[in-house]
């Protein structure tokens, strides 16, 4: 675990007191997961401060029916800005699949509390990275809505180019709101200029 990869990433927005990055650096803790390993959300430890380090993950939604919808890819150095708590539907379910081997980072639950009320830095580190989620959610919403298929499967590939080499083609089409017949043409079709 590179803990100071973590601290980078963490203070990114926001700078961290050196006692609060002393503070993390004592309680950090890893937890492995391994390709293709699915969770449900609540079943795994997720908190505000949790990233990823190493891999990459599917955040999908389950139907009633059985059907998956996935909602978001994470990359490494992306916190998992979405919690266990999330209220959906009650025959829904939300839940995690690892793509490839993967590492989370985070502080355990029990010292969250320290976190906020010894450090007033720490509210505004959070906030960044909510803001920064919630920046992520709309602007693919608005994608889905304005873009042609062919210009959502471009900007994806751009963004996360590693996650199209590890993630089945139907749960990519899922993520961009098109069949996947649509976008095995679409890869299939030649760039022009």
């Amino acid at each position: 675990m590179d803990k100071e990869e973590y601290l980078t990433a963490l203070g990114k927005k926001t700078a961290l007191s050196a006692g609060l990055a002393a503070y993390i650096n004592y309680v950090l803790i890893a937890e492995q997961f391994s390709a293709k390993q699915v969770l449900r959300l609540d079943q795994i430890r997720i908190n505000p401060t949790t990233m990823i380090l190493k891999g990459s993950a599917r955040l999908y939604l389950e139907t009633e029916y059985r059907e998956e919808h996935t909602l978001l890819f994470y990359q490494h150095h992306d916190f998992l800005s979405i919690g266990p708590e999330m209220r959906l539907h009650p025959e829904s379910a939300l839940f995690i699949e690892f793509l490839e081997d993967s590492e989370l980072c985070l502080v355990p639950d029990n010292h969250l509390a320290n976190l906020y009320k010894l450090f007033p830095e720490f509210p505004q580190v959070q906030s960044g990275h909510d803001q920064t989620f919630k920046q992520i959610l709309f602007n693919h919403h608005i994608s889905l809505s304005v873009l042609s298929g062919f210009q959502r499967y471009s900007r994806f590939l751009s963004e996360y180019k590693q996650i199209a080499m590890v993630c089945e083609q139907k749960k990519i089409a899922s993520f961009l709101g098109m069949d996947p017949k649509t976008l095995s043409r679409l890869r299939g079709k030649p760039n022009r200029k």
